[in-house]
């Protein structure tokens, strides 16, 4: 939980995702070594076959039959053969193995990359869009609030001076459906703050955690 829990904020967002960059750059990097040095490593294996081929030319003259330095020669042109071969067999398997592994890594990481940062970016939007409607309840209660105040200084002001009546009777009448109204998007502000206070534990301790478990 350490990893998950520590690198929930924008610049550690950020910092990962210049890590998974740089991973890949640097497996490009590898790539292009790699296929550099299995392409070194056939020619270099080319020039040791023709180095034998030359070498052993000289075993197959009558006159050296029998020598001593003859079949050290030899001995030293076949190690060098098989070295060759060697040489040759190593750079065949980074081809088939080596690097359809590292393109297979490549891959992988790629995807795990692009899913990251859409999973971060569905998260993201869903907080924001819960925060942009409480922003938006708050600025609709704060009206309602107003309005609320104001209809109150009226109603007690006519009250105070006793007068009564058709004026008295619609001030009433508007004063008692701002209270409604009041009522009804205090109620609707505070059950979405509640709601927002959920969903923001849930991307906390639940959404991002996971989401971040799988980059470890």
């Amino acid at each position: 939980m350490g990893f998950s829990s520590a690198l929930q904020g924008r610049a550690a967002h950020e910092a990962l995702l210049n890590r998974q960059e740089a991973e890949l750059k640097l497996l490009e990097t590898m790539k292009r070594c790699l296929i550099q040095k299995s392409k070194c490593d056939k020619e270099y294996a080319a020039s040791l076959a023709a180095v034998t081929q030359q070498g052993l030319k000289v075993d197959r003259s009558d006159d050296l039959q029998g020598s001593h330095i003859t079949r050290a020669w030899r001995a030293f042109m076949e190690e060098l053969e098989h070295t060759a071969k060697q040489v040759k067999a190593n750079a065949e398997q980074l081809e088939s193995v080596c690097l359809d592994k590292l393109a297979h890594l490549y891959q992988d990481k790629r995807r795990v990359r692009k899913q990251y940062q859409e999973e971060h970016a569905k998260i993201a939007t869903k907080f924001s869009h819960i925060t942009e409607d409480v922003a938006r309840k708050k600025t609709e209660y704060q009206k309602h609030l107003e309005y609320y105040k104001m209809l109150r200084g009226r109603f007690e002001e006519i009250i105070k001076s006793g007068r009564s009546g058709r004026k008295l009777d619609d001030v009433i009448d508007k004063y008692q459906k701002a209270c409604r109204k009041l009522h009804l998007a205090h109620n609707e502000y505070v059950l979405l703050l509640s709601e927002a206070a959920e969903i923001e534990k849930d991307i906390r301790t639940i959404l991002m955690p996971g989401l971040l478990e799988h980059q470890q």
